[in-house]
Parts: C-alpha cells; sequence; structure tokens
C-alpha cells in the first residue's frame, strides 16, 4: 500500500511492443568496470510511479538541488554495477502506448519483453548476472516478475524459446509491500508503539485496533476468493479503515519523524521543455499516474500477496535481500520482518531460528540483520521509505556487498 490514493548519460524509449508500447529507460554504465560488471534493473513502485524517482532523489549518480542545480551523487548505486531505470506499464513516466496492465501479474510479459529489447540494443550484457532491485510496490513487482523471467528460462532451456536466458543474480526489495495480510496487522505498531514513539492521538489507535479484525477479513477473503470485486472491497475498506487513520498524525507516511515527504525537485528539471528535447521524450513527464494506480485498484492487485512468487524465486538458489527503513509508515519493518519469518523456503528453519545482529557500518550500528538459506533480512536505523535517500552511505554499503555475496554482518 505505497501509494495512497544509449548508455551512461543517454536515455532510450524502448519497445516492449513495436506496435503498443514504448517504456521509457535511462541507463547508466558502471564507474568500476562496465564492460564485467552486473546490471542492475530498478523499478519504483505506486502502483503507476516512475522509477526517474528512484533515480533522482535516491540512488542514481545524479540528483537536482532546490535551485534547479545538478549535483553527483557521491553514493551512486552504479560504482560496482551497471544501473537501468525504467518507467512500466506504459503511462507511467516517460513510457506510452496502449499497454494496459491493471494487475502486476499483466505486467510481468511486457517487463520480460522490454529485457529481450533491451539486450537486442545491448547485447554484451546477455550471459551477465542481473540484479532485480526496486521499492514500495516494487514487492509486488519484483517476485512476479523475477517468476515469470525464470519461467521463459526454463522454456529456454528447453528449446521452446529463442530468446537467451536472464540469469537472475540476486532480488533485492526495500519497504516492500508484498503480504497485505500479515504487514496490515502492523499498522498500529508503527503508529503506536514504535521505537520512534506513537504518533497517534489514543483513540485513533483505539480505532485502528478495532477496525483490524474486519479488514484482515476482507483481506483473507481476496485471497481465498481472488476475484477482483472481492479483493478491491478489501483494498478499499482497509485503506478507509485502517490506513488512512494515520493521517491524524500530521507525519508523513514515508517517514514518523518528518511532516513532509522528501522532496522532489528533480519534476521540475524532467518537465522543462529543454530537458524533453535533449532526452527525446514523446510525452510530459508524469511521477505518478493516477489512470495506471485506478486500473490496478479495480482489480484490487494491492490486496493479493504475492508470498508464494517469492518462494517458488528461492527455490531457484536466487538470492533475497529484504531491506527497510525503520522510520517508514506505509511498508514499515515490522510488517517486513514479520511476513519475512513465516516465509516457505528450503532454509526458513534456519532462518526462524537466528535472531536480528547489529549490522554495523565504518564500525558504527547502522540496523539490525538476520540471513540464512538465502534470505537476508535487513532493518536499517534512522531511514524512512526511500533507504537511499535517508541512508545513501549505508544503503551503498548494503547495496554493494550483497551483489558482490559477502555477508551482511
Amino acid at each position: 500500500m505505497p501509494r495512497l490514493r544509449r548508455d551512461i548519460d543517454l536515455n532510450q524509449v524502448c519497445s516492449s511492443d513495436a506496435r503498443q508500447t514504448e517504456y521509457f529507460y535511462w541507463h547508466f554504465e558502471s564507474q568500476t568496470d562496465p564492460d564485467n560488471d552486473p546490471l542492475t534493473i530498478w523499478l519504483n513502485g505506486g502502483p503507476g510511479c516512475s522509477s526517474m524517482i528512484g533515480l533522482w532523489s535516491e540512488l542514481g549518480p545524479c540528483s537536482v538541488d532546490a535551485d534547479g542545480y545538478m549535483t553527483k551523487n557521491p553514493y551512486s548505486w552504479n560504482q560496482k554495477s551497471n544501473l537501468l531505470f525504467v518507467d512500466q506499464p506504459a503511462g507511467v513516466g516517460f513510457s506510452y502506448g496502449v499497454d494496459s496492465a491493471s494487475s502486476t501479474q499483466d505486467g510481468a510479459k511486457p517487463f520480460y519483453q522490454f529485457i529481450m529489447e533491451f539486450y537486442k540494443e545491448f547485447p554484451k550484457y546477455i550471459g551477465r548476472p542481473v540484479h532485480l532491485f526496486g521499492e514500495s510496490y516494487g514487492g509486488h513487482y519484483l517476485p512476479v516478475f523475477a517468476s515469470y523471467i525464470l519461467d521463459q528460462n526454463d522454456k529456454a532451456a528447453a528449446g521452446e524459446s529463442t530468446n537467451p536466458s536472464i540469469t537472475l543474480g540476486s532480488m533485492g526489495i526495500g519497504n516492500g509491500w508484498t503480504d497485505p495480510y500479515i504487514q496490515i496487522q502492523y499498522y498500529h505498531t508503527m503508529a503506536c508503539n514504535s521505537s520512534y514513539g506513537s504518533v497517534l492521538p489514543k483513540e485513533v489507535c483505539n480505532k485502528m485496533e478495532k477496525n483490524l479484525p474486519d479488514c484482515l477479513d476482507r483481506v483473507q477473503e481476496c485471497y481465498d476468493k481472488g476475484t477482483n470485486s472481492a479483493c478491491a472491497m478489501a483494498d478499499s475498506y482497509c485503506n478507509s479503515h485502517v490506513t488512512s487513520l494515520y493521517s491524524y498524525s500530521h507525519k508523513s507516511y514515508y517517514d514518523v519523524r518528518a511532516s513532509d515527504d522528501p522532496p522532489d525537485y528533480f519534476k521540475k528539471y524532467l518537465s522543462l521543455n529543454e530537458t524533453a528535447a535533449a532526452i527525446g521524450v514523446k510525452q510530459p513527464f508524469t511521477d505518478c499516474s493516477d489512470s495506471v494506480y485506478f486500473r490496478f485498484a479495480a482489480t484490487g492487485d494491492n490486496s493479493r500477496t504475492v508470498v508464494p512468487f517469492v518462494s517458488k524465486v528461492m527455490e531457484k538458489s536466487v538470492p533475497v535481500l529484504l531491506y527497510s527503513g525503520d522510520a517508514d509508515f506505509v511498508c514499515n519493518w515490522y510488517g517486513n520482518y514479520a511476513w519475512a519469518d513465516q516465509l516457505p523456503f528450503d532454509g526458513d528453519v534456519e532462518y526462524r531460528e537466528k535472531s536480528l545482529t547489529p549490522w554495523m557500518v565504518d564500525e558504527k550500528e547502522a540496523g539490525q540483520v538476520k540471513s540464512a538459506g538465502g534470505l537476508t533480512f535487513l532493518r536499517i536505523y534512522g531511514a524512512g521509505h526511500e533507504v537511499p535517500f535517508y541512508q545513501p552511505k549505508a544503503s551503498l554499503r548494503m547495496f554493494n556487498d550483497f551483489i558482490q555475496q559477502k555477508t551482511l554482518s
């Protein structure tokens, strides 16, 4: 429930189906060894929000300040990896076409087709590890998309497809929305009893707690029936009777410590005529598309679990990182930690038996970590929803260590 309501300096429009849809992407080469380093694909969430948010506000090589000046990000994630930011589905960011994706599973095929088109443009990446990273509703997107990729790899291995296989190196989800039934249960904890203290009046906390059982009943019905109507009703009820009560805090949904969301100075830059002309885009920039959001809302996609897809990805020995800034409300670390503890996979018993231990950055405790059997959970202190924005140095350390298969400890 994250949303309530060519190379280095070149960006391209890449068609996942030339007759219908064109996805915008921005590609940055690695600062270290671009000809050998892996490729990381980043997706923001929404549903309906542009990955330019991650590029310009979080982990890309550049950012824009309050005065409109471009500055270098010394903690960009392209230090040891090539980076690819993708706007999807069509209608998001600079992407356009007649893509009518109205659910996460609808978006899997065009995303896969996009990668195939990208491979045609940049065949040097075929065979290299591809790390799928994202945040927020990326907790829905990434498991489903990764699962679809693995299915297509199986078809290629069986000779049923001539497409090249995509070598999945890992999957990383930051403050993700993955298992609504479990995560909704921790809204009360984060708003009323977190390590940052309560941000809601007692009577509102009581109301949130009182409304929770009816909300969970509706989410369970969505899980059981799987119909659009059941899931959309669950989404509507829980948003109105549980999630939106947080507004009484007058705090950011993305940071319980702050009244305002992170700044979005980059939006003005991307909306300039000269920027549009320089990068060759064909439509105005939209950071978050209402039309895409409401298409997904109509199918109740927000209230559906994608946990089985995470299990499937892990069955294929793809390492999974779940990292959470501990000041975020909307996809808070309590809920993410809880569903991870119930995730079924080959190493789940060993994982559950472990406890959180200190995670050190520059000899200082920057968070807590728990890892076993290919699953790593990381709580990052003092970070809101967009972890690289709040803790850039720590998040870069996390990313580099994880994609290089170093133990986060």
